[in-house]
């Protein structure tokens, strides 16, 4: 009884980054960047909040959270790069690094979910936790860039995003269907 109250709870962490992606959104096109990087943080945290009491806990493994909490950080992260390229921004991100970050989400969340649900077998991805890392990176640095002022070429950490995606799908896409686990990061 106590961890399926738990499971409750963690799930409710995890569902909870769906409303903040949007959130978020709002926020960074009404121009509110302070509140729209603390939001994101908020996020952020509750991601290594509900991860780290999974995996102490023992409940990464079970439950629909094995499901819930990879697509509640994938909606997060999409809406999350859509708000910073729709936003009018000083700095702002290419639409290639968008639609290759948010194109990533939309392919690969359904056949992490579907091979979660069919296989019931879950094998996180170091590649998938090192690329949502710096998706994090990412969006906490250019808004900051945004707030202070600063103008930056972001070439080259569009590559290191983009190169870290295709990386993290092309293992996903081979743990999931050849391998038939579970990369979901």
């Amino acid at each position: 009884m106590r961890s399926e109250k738990l499971r409750v709870v963690l799930n409710a962490i995890s569902l909870s980054r769906i409303p903040l992606g949007l959130v978020f959104l709002v926020l960074i096109l009404r121009g509110a960047l302070t509140e729209g990087l603390l939001v994101f943080l908020l996020g952020v945290s509750s991601d290594k909040v509900d991860g780290f009491l999974a995996r102490r806990l023992r409940l990464e493994k079970i439950g629909l959270g094995r499901v819930l909490d990879p697509i509640s950080d994938r909606i997060f992260i999409s809406l999350s790069f859509l708000a910073l390229y729709l936003a009018e921004l000083k700095v702002d991100i290419s639409w290639w690094a968008v639609l290759l970050t948010v194109g990533q989400d939309l392919i690969l969340a359904p056949v992490g979910a579907y091979a979660t649900f069919k296989k019931h077998r879950v094998s996180v991805s170091a590649l998938g936790k090192l690329a949502t890392s710096y998706q994090y990176v990412f969006v906490s640095f250019l808004l900051l860039l945004n707030l202070l002022g600063f103008s930056l070429n972001l070439l080259p950490l569009e590559l290191m995003l983009v190169s870290l995606n295709l990386l993290s799908a092309g293992h996903h896409i081979y743990l999931c269907l050849l391998k038939g686990k579970n990369g979901a990061s």
